[in-house]
Protein backbone atom coordinates (compact mmCIF):
# COMPACT_ATOMS: atom_id res chain seq x y z
CA UNK A 1 0.00 0.00 0.00
CA UNK A 2 1.62 3.13 -1.12
CA UNK A 3 0.68 7.26 0.75
CA UNK A 4 -0.49 9.87 -1.05
CA UNK A 5 3.21 10.51 -2.17
CA UNK A 6 4.12 7.04 -3.51
CA UNK A 7 5.89 5.95 -0.68
CA UNK A 8 5.27 2.28 0.26
CA UNK A 9 3.18 2.14 4.17
CA UNK A 10 3.09 -1.22 5.77
CA UNK A 11 -0.37 -1.42 6.91
CA UNK A 12 -0.16 -1.26 10.91
CA UNK A 13 3.31 -1.71 11.34
CA UNK A 14 3.45 1.75 13.60
CA UNK A 15 0.39 0.33 15.99
CA UNK A 16 1.18 -0.47 19.33
CA UNK A 17 -0.48 -3.80 20.12
CA UNK A 18 -3.67 -2.80 22.16
CA UNK A 19 -5.31 -5.19 25.53
CA UNK A 20 -7.35 -4.98 28.20
CA UNK A 21 -6.45 -6.73 31.34
CA UNK A 22 -9.29 -7.28 33.92
CA UNK A 23 -9.60 -8.91 37.51
CA UNK A 24 -11.83 -8.16 40.70
CA UNK A 25 -8.51 -8.26 43.01
CA UNK A 26 -7.78 -4.88 44.79
CA UNK A 27 -5.84 -5.60 47.67
CA UNK A 28 -1.80 -4.93 46.87
CA UNK A 29 -0.66 -8.60 47.18
CA UNK A 30 -1.50 -12.03 45.88
CA UNK A 31 -3.51 -12.01 42.67
CA UNK A 32 -3.72 -8.12 43.18
CA UNK A 33 -0.43 -7.54 43.38
CA UNK A 34 0.40 -9.52 40.40
CA UNK A 35 -2.50 -7.84 37.97
CA UNK A 36 -1.39 -4.54 39.13
CA UNK A 37 2.40 -5.10 38.36
CA UNK A 38 1.26 -7.49 35.09
CA UNK A 39 -0.64 -4.25 33.83
CA UNK A 40 2.50 -2.06 34.27
CA UNK A 41 4.96 -4.25 32.98
CA UNK A 42 2.88 -4.92 29.57
CA UNK A 43 2.73 -1.22 29.22
CA UNK A 44 6.29 -1.06 29.82
CA UNK A 45 6.48 -3.54 26.53
CA UNK A 46 5.05 -0.89 24.75
CA UNK A 47 1.55 -2.29 25.13
CA UNK A 48 -1.32 0.15 24.94
CA UNK A 49 -3.25 -1.29 28.36
CA UNK A 50 -6.63 -0.74 29.60
CA UNK A 51 -6.21 -2.26 33.13
CA UNK A 52 -10.06 -3.06 34.74
CA UNK A 53 -9.68 -3.56 38.14
CA UNK A 54 -10.76 -1.85 41.61
CA UNK A 55 -8.46 0.46 42.76
CA UNK A 56 -5.75 -0.85 44.62
CA UNK A 57 -5.05 -0.57 47.84
CA UNK A 58 -1.48 0.80 47.50
CA UNK A 59 -1.23 4.28 46.01
CA UNK A 60 1.66 3.26 44.45
CA UNK A 61 0.47 1.21 41.99
CA UNK A 62 -2.36 3.78 40.64
CA UNK A 63 0.48 6.27 39.84
CA UNK A 64 -0.39 7.11 35.95
CA UNK A 65 1.88 5.71 33.32
CA UNK A 66 2.20 6.49 29.82
CA UNK A 67 0.26 3.30 27.87
CA UNK A 68 -2.04 2.59 30.63
CA UNK A 69 -5.33 3.13 30.96
CA UNK A 70 -7.58 2.96 33.86
CA UNK A 71 -11.24 1.71 34.47
CA UNK A 72 -12.10 1.11 37.98
CA UNK A 73 -14.98 -0.71 39.72
CA UNK A 74 -16.15 -0.37 43.33
CA UNK A 75 -14.88 -2.95 45.91
CA UNK A 76 -15.31 -4.46 49.30
CA UNK A 77 -14.18 -2.26 52.57
CA UNK A 78 -12.61 -4.22 55.63
CA UNK A 79 -14.94 -3.65 58.57
CA UNK A 80 -17.78 -2.19 56.45
CA UNK A 81 -20.30 -4.88 57.66
CA UNK A 82 -21.64 -7.63 55.86
CA UNK A 83 -24.85 -6.10 54.46
CA UNK A 84 -23.15 -2.94 53.23
CA UNK A 85 -20.09 -5.40 51.63
CA UNK A 86 -22.54 -7.60 50.18
CA UNK A 87 -23.83 -4.57 48.29
CA UNK A 88 -20.82 -3.20 47.13
CA UNK A 89 -19.87 -7.13 45.97
CA UNK A 90 -23.27 -6.69 43.47
CA UNK A 91 -21.85 -3.22 42.69
CA UNK A 92 -17.92 -5.10 42.10
CA UNK A 93 -19.79 -7.02 39.71
CA UNK A 94 -22.21 -5.22 38.10
CA UNK A 95 -19.63 -2.42 37.66
CA UNK A 96 -16.88 -4.86 36.11
CA UNK A 97 -19.04 -6.68 33.39
CA UNK A 98 -20.27 -2.68 31.99
CA UNK A 99 -16.84 -1.56 31.99
CA UNK A 100 -15.92 -4.94 30.11
CA UNK A 101 -18.23 -3.89 27.55
CA UNK A 102 -17.36 -0.15 27.21
CA UNK A 103 -13.43 -1.56 26.88
CA UNK A 104 -14.82 -4.19 24.14
CA UNK A 105 -17.37 -1.80 22.22
CA UNK A 106 -14.39 1.18 22.86
CA UNK A 107 -12.40 -0.96 20.20
CA UNK A 108 -10.42 -3.55 22.60
CA UNK A 109 -10.25 -6.82 20.98
CA UNK A 110 -7.49 -8.66 23.20
CA UNK A 111 -8.73 -9.27 26.59
CA UNK A 112 -6.40 -10.92 29.56
CA UNK A 113 -8.56 -11.97 32.29
CA UNK A 114 -7.20 -12.75 35.91
CA UNK A 115 -8.82 -13.68 39.13
CA UNK A 116 -12.48 -12.86 37.85
CA UNK A 117 -15.93 -12.76 39.55
CA UNK A 118 -17.75 -15.98 41.45
CA UNK A 119 -18.14 -18.54 38.16
CA UNK A 120 -21.73 -17.54 37.18
CA UNK A 121 -20.79 -13.64 36.49
CA UNK A 122 -17.00 -15.21 35.31
CA UNK A 123 -19.13 -17.42 32.92
CA UNK A 124 -21.48 -14.38 31.02
CA UNK A 125 -18.24 -12.07 30.96
CA UNK A 126 -16.42 -14.47 28.67
CA UNK A 127 -19.60 -15.69 26.85
CA UNK A 128 -20.00 -12.07 25.72
CA UNK A 129 -16.63 -11.37 24.88
CA UNK A 130 -16.87 -14.94 22.65
CA UNK A 131 -20.24 -13.76 20.98
CA UNK A 132 -18.51 -9.97 20.42
CA UNK A 133 -15.29 -11.42 18.85
CA UNK A 134 -13.21 -10.66 21.34
CA UNK A 135 -9.96 -13.13 21.88
CA UNK A 136 -9.69 -14.04 25.10
CA UNK A 137 -6.48 -15.22 27.60
CA UNK A 138 -7.40 -16.31 30.65
CA UNK A 139 -4.64 -16.73 33.88
CA UNK A 140 -5.03 -20.10 35.30
CA UNK A 141 -3.64 -19.72 38.57
CA UNK A 142 -4.57 -23.19 40.60
CA UNK A 143 -5.58 -26.03 38.09
CA UNK A 144 -7.40 -27.41 40.93
CA UNK A 145 -9.62 -25.39 43.65
CA UNK A 146 -8.56 -25.39 46.91
CA UNK A 147 -11.75 -27.31 47.92
CA UNK A 148 -14.76 -28.67 46.27
CA UNK A 149 -18.41 -27.59 47.53
CA UNK A 150 -21.14 -29.86 46.21
CA UNK A 151 -21.42 -32.95 47.93
CA UNK A 152 -19.74 -36.11 46.91
CA UNK A 153 -22.19 -37.38 44.52
CA UNK A 154 -22.36 -34.10 42.36
CA UNK A 155 -18.09 -33.80 42.19
CA UNK A 156 -18.54 -34.74 38.16
CA UNK A 157 -20.70 -31.77 37.38
CA UNK A 158 -19.05 -29.31 39.86
CA UNK A 159 -15.54 -30.43 37.94
CA UNK A 160 -17.65 -29.91 34.59
CA UNK A 161 -18.20 -26.79 35.81
CA UNK A 162 -15.22 -25.49 36.67
CA UNK A 163 -13.96 -25.90 33.53
CA UNK A 164 -16.14 -24.77 31.34
CA UNK A 165 -14.22 -21.40 31.21
CA UNK A 166 -11.85 -23.30 29.66
CA UNK A 167 -13.97 -23.78 26.53
CA UNK A 168 -14.69 -20.07 26.12
CA UNK A 169 -11.30 -18.60 25.58
CA UNK A 170 -8.50 -18.71 22.99
CA UNK A 171 -5.34 -19.37 25.34
CA UNK A 172 -4.29 -20.37 28.62
CA UNK A 173 -1.60 -19.03 30.41
CA UNK A 174 -0.17 -20.94 33.64
CA UNK A 175 2.77 -19.54 36.11
CA UNK A 176 4.88 -22.46 36.49
CA UNK A 177 5.39 -26.10 34.66
CA UNK A 178 4.30 -27.69 37.18
CA UNK A 179 0.76 -26.23 36.73
CA UNK A 180 0.65 -27.10 33.18
CA UNK A 181 1.06 -30.79 33.98
CA UNK A 182 -1.17 -30.90 36.54
CA UNK A 183 -3.90 -28.80 33.82
CA UNK A 184 -3.54 -31.14 30.95
CA UNK A 185 -4.00 -34.26 33.61
CA UNK A 186 -7.21 -32.86 34.45
CA UNK A 187 -8.21 -31.86 31.58
CA UNK A 188 -6.02 -33.62 28.93
CA UNK A 189 -9.01 -32.83 25.97
CA UNK A 190 -7.61 -29.43 25.97
CA UNK A 191 -7.31 -28.22 22.06
CA UNK A 192 -6.09 -24.54 23.45
CA UNK A 193 -2.73 -23.12 23.89
CA UNK A 194 -1.45 -23.91 27.44
CA UNK A 195 1.75 -21.20 27.77
CA UNK A 196 4.00 -20.81 30.89
CA UNK A 197 4.60 -17.20 31.16
CA UNK A 198 6.49 -17.25 35.12
CA UNK A 199 5.31 -14.59 37.75
CA UNK A 200 7.47 -11.28 37.99
CA UNK A 201 9.47 -10.86 41.45
CA UNK A 202 8.35 -8.60 44.12
CA UNK A 203 10.84 -6.72 44.85
CA UNK A 204 11.69 -4.18 47.92
CA UNK A 205 14.53 -1.46 46.77
CA UNK A 206 16.67 -1.56 49.84
CA UNK A 207 16.34 -5.05 50.92
CA UNK A 208 17.74 -5.22 55.04
CA UNK A 209 20.34 -7.70 55.75
CA UNK A 210 19.86 -10.84 57.70
CA UNK A 211 18.89 -10.48 61.39
CA UNK A 212 20.79 -13.63 62.33
CA UNK A 213 17.95 -13.92 65.39
CA UNK A 214 16.49 -17.21 64.97
CA UNK A 215 13.17 -15.83 63.38
CA UNK A 216 11.27 -17.53 60.40
CA UNK A 217 7.67 -15.98 58.80
CA UNK A 218 5.16 -17.85 57.55
CA UNK A 219 3.40 -15.75 55.24
CA UNK A 220 -0.03 -16.13 53.33
CA UNK A 221 -3.52 -17.89 53.05
CA UNK A 222 -3.71 -20.41 56.13
CA UNK A 223 -4.58 -23.16 54.23
CA UNK A 224 -3.90 -27.03 54.94
CA UNK A 225 -2.17 -27.27 51.59
CA UNK A 226 0.52 -24.84 53.12
CA UNK A 227 1.69 -27.06 55.82
CA UNK A 228 0.96 -24.59 58.40
CA UNK A 229 0.53 -27.16 61.30
CA UNK A 230 3.57 -28.81 60.08
CA UNK A 231 5.30 -25.67 60.22
CA UNK A 232 4.72 -25.13 63.84
CA UNK A 233 5.31 -28.57 64.83
CA UNK A 234 8.54 -28.90 63.16
CA UNK A 235 9.21 -25.66 64.75
CA UNK A 236 8.63 -27.09 68.42
CA UNK A 237 10.75 -30.26 67.42
CA UNK A 238 13.74 -28.03 66.06
CA UNK A 239 13.69 -26.09 69.04
CA UNK A 240 13.78 -29.29 71.31
CA UNK A 241 16.35 -30.65 69.44
CA UNK A 242 18.53 -27.87 69.16
CA UNK A 243 17.57 -25.34 72.13
CA UNK A 244 18.19 -22.70 69.86
CA UNK A 245 15.77 -19.55 70.07
CA UNK A 246 14.06 -20.44 67.40
CA UNK A 247 10.03 -18.16 66.90
CA UNK A 248 8.15 -18.35 64.42
CA UNK A 249 5.54 -15.44 62.79
CA UNK A 250 2.42 -16.94 61.02
CA UNK A 251 0.58 -14.17 59.36
CA UNK A 252 -2.16 -14.18 57.02
CA UNK A 253 -5.91 -14.82 56.42
CA UNK A 254 -7.74 -18.18 57.07
CA UNK A 255 -9.46 -19.71 53.93
CA UNK A 256 -13.31 -19.53 53.94
CA UNK A 257 -13.68 -23.21 52.85
CA UNK A 258 -11.51 -24.65 55.95
CA UNK A 259 -12.76 -22.71 59.40
CA UNK A 260 -11.93 -26.45 60.68
CA UNK A 261 -7.78 -25.73 59.99
CA UNK A 262 -7.92 -22.44 61.47
CA UNK A 263 -9.20 -23.74 63.97
CA UNK A 264 -6.31 -26.24 64.43
CA UNK A 265 -3.72 -23.97 63.65
CA UNK A 266 -5.50 -21.24 66.50
CA UNK A 267 -4.77 -24.46 69.26
CA UNK A 268 -1.16 -25.25 67.95
CA UNK A 269 -0.56 -22.14 67.77
CA UNK A 270 -1.60 -21.27 71.81
CA UNK A 271 0.04 -24.63 72.93
CA UNK A 272 3.45 -23.99 71.14
CA UNK A 273 3.55 -20.97 73.70
CA UNK A 274 6.52 -18.58 72.76
CA UNK A 275 7.62 -20.48 69.74
CA UNK A 276 4.78 -19.00 67.31
CA UNK A 277 3.47 -15.44 67.36
CA UNK A 278 0.31 -15.96 65.21
CA UNK A 279 -1.93 -12.99 63.60
CA UNK A 280 -4.62 -13.80 61.70
CA UNK A 281 -5.58 -11.75 59.15
CA UNK A 282 -4.51 -9.59 56.50
CA UNK A 283 -1.21 -7.60 56.45
CA UNK A 284 -1.24 -4.52 54.62
CA UNK A 285 1.76 -3.33 52.74
CA UNK A 286 2.95 -1.31 55.11
CA UNK A 287 4.06 -3.73 57.59
CA UNK A 288 4.99 -6.61 54.80
CA UNK A 289 8.04 -4.88 54.81
CA UNK A 290 9.17 -4.74 57.85
CA UNK A 291 7.88 -8.16 58.85
CA UNK A 292 10.31 -9.34 56.53
CA UNK A 293 13.12 -7.72 57.69
CA UNK A 294 12.29 -9.08 60.69
CA UNK A 295 12.97 -12.58 59.71
CA UNK A 296 16.06 -14.70 58.43
CA UNK A 297 14.03 -16.88 56.24
CA UNK A 298 10.56 -17.55 55.23
CA UNK A 299 8.85 -21.33 55.84
CA UNK A 300 6.97 -22.84 52.81
CA UNK A 301 6.06 -26.56 54.17
CA UNK A 302 3.91 -26.81 50.78
CA UNK A 303 1.52 -29.77 50.31
CA UNK A 304 -0.20 -30.38 47.09
CA UNK A 305 0.96 -27.40 45.29
CA UNK A 306 1.16 -27.00 41.63
CA UNK A 307 1.40 -23.11 41.08
CA UNK A 308 4.00 -20.64 41.23
CA UNK A 309 4.82 -18.84 44.63
CA UNK A 310 4.25 -15.34 44.68
CA UNK A 311 5.73 -15.71 48.48
CA UNK A 312 8.55 -16.88 47.33
CA UNK A 313 9.09 -14.59 44.76
CA UNK A 314 8.68 -12.09 47.76
CA UNK A 315 11.18 -13.48 49.48
CA UNK A 316 13.86 -13.67 46.50
CA UNK A 317 12.73 -9.85 46.26
CA UNK A 318 13.54 -9.12 50.10
CA UNK A 319 16.64 -10.92 49.31
CA UNK A 320 15.52 -13.69 52.10
CA UNK A 321 16.72 -17.35 52.09
CA UNK A 322 13.63 -19.72 52.24
CA UNK A 323 12.91 -23.08 54.16
CA UNK A 324 11.00 -24.62 51.44
CA UNK A 325 9.76 -28.32 50.03
CA UNK A 326 10.27 -28.50 46.05
CA UNK A 327 5.88 -28.18 45.55
CA UNK A 328 5.05 -26.53 42.30
CA UNK A 329 6.83 -23.52 40.56
CA UNK A 330 8.93 -23.54 43.50
CA UNK A 331 10.83 -26.37 42.48
CA UNK A 332 11.94 -24.32 39.38
CA UNK A 333 13.26 -21.27 41.29
CA UNK A 334 15.13 -24.31 43.59
CA UNK A 335 16.44 -24.89 40.51
CA UNK A 336 17.93 -21.97 39.55
CA UNK A 337 19.38 -21.34 42.61
CA UNK A 338 17.35 -19.81 45.37
CA UNK A 339 18.89 -19.65 48.37
CA UNK A 340 16.98 -22.48 50.32
CA UNK A 341 17.36 -25.42 53.00
CA UNK A 342 15.08 -27.81 51.63
CA UNK A 343 12.15 -30.22 53.06
CA UNK A 344 12.08 -33.64 52.15
CA UNK A 345 8.72 -34.94 51.14
CA UNK A 346 6.22 -35.87 52.41
CA UNK A 347 5.93 -32.63 54.60
CA UNK A 348 6.19 -33.65 58.03
CA UNK A 349 6.92 -32.71 61.32
CA UNK A 350 10.70 -34.00 61.54
CA UNK A 351 10.78 -33.42 57.94
CA UNK A 352 10.70 -29.96 58.58
CA UNK A 353 12.88 -29.82 61.47
CA UNK A 354 15.09 -31.08 59.96
CA UNK A 355 15.23 -28.54 56.93
CA UNK A 356 15.17 -26.13 59.68
CA UNK A 357 17.89 -27.37 61.47
CA UNK A 358 20.04 -27.95 58.54
CA UNK A 359 19.52 -23.77 57.71
CA UNK A 360 20.98 -23.22 61.37
CA UNK A 361 23.92 -25.22 60.51
CA UNK A 362 24.61 -22.55 57.73
CA UNK A 363 26.42 -19.02 59.00
CA UNK A 364 23.55 -16.33 58.35
CA UNK A 365 26.61 -14.12 56.35
CA UNK A 366 26.47 -17.10 53.78
CA UNK A 367 22.71 -17.24 53.52
CA UNK A 368 22.57 -13.49 53.43
CA UNK A 369 25.39 -13.26 50.80
CA UNK A 370 23.39 -15.71 48.74
CA UNK A 371 20.01 -14.21 48.89
CA UNK A 372 21.46 -10.75 47.71
CA UNK A 373 22.73 -11.99 44.55
CA UNK A 374 20.14 -14.27 44.23
CA UNK A 375 17.81 -11.16 43.88
CA UNK A 376 20.21 -9.13 42.15
CA UNK A 377 19.65 -12.03 39.17
CA UNK A 378 16.17 -12.27 39.86
CA UNK A 379 15.29 -8.54 38.68
CA UNK A 380 16.20 -9.21 35.34
CA UNK A 381 15.19 -12.91 34.82
CA UNK A 382 11.66 -12.40 36.30
CA UNK A 383 11.36 -8.34 35.80
CA UNK A 384 7.79 -7.38 35.12
CA UNK A 385 8.74 -5.58 31.47
CA UNK A 386 9.98 -8.97 30.13
CA UNK A 387 6.47 -10.90 31.16
CA UNK A 388 4.73 -7.88 30.02
CA UNK A 389 6.78 -8.83 26.57
CA UNK A 390 5.81 -12.46 26.98
CA UNK A 391 2.32 -11.39 27.32
CA UNK A 392 2.10 -9.27 24.00
CA UNK A 393 3.46 -12.10 21.73
CA UNK A 394 0.78 -14.51 23.13
CA UNK A 395 -1.66 -11.73 22.60
CA UNK A 396 -0.23 -11.45 18.74
CA UNK A 397 -0.75 -14.48 18.20
CA UNK A 398 -4.16 -15.05 18.72
CA UNK A 399 -4.72 -11.28 16.95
Amino acid sequence: MKDASGNKVLVGAAAPLRLCLFTRAWRASGAGLYASELARGMAQAGVDVTFLAPRSSDPRLEQPMAQLTRLRQPHERPGAGRLRNLGLSLARMAGGFLLLARARIGGNRLFVMTIMDPLPVALLMLLFLRISGGRIIYVVHDPIPHAWHLPSFLRRLEQAVWRLPYRLVHALVVLAEPTRLALREDVPNLSIPVAVIDLGIFATDAPAPLPGTGTLLLFGTLRSNKGVLEAIAGLRLATARTNAPLRLLVRGGGHRDEAAYLAEIRKAASDAGAVVDLEVGYVDEARLADLIARCDALLMPYKDFHSQSGVALLAAGHARPVIASAAGGIATLMGEGMPCSPIARPVAAATVSDAVIAFLDTPFARWEADAFAYREAMLDRYSWGRIGRRFADLARSLA
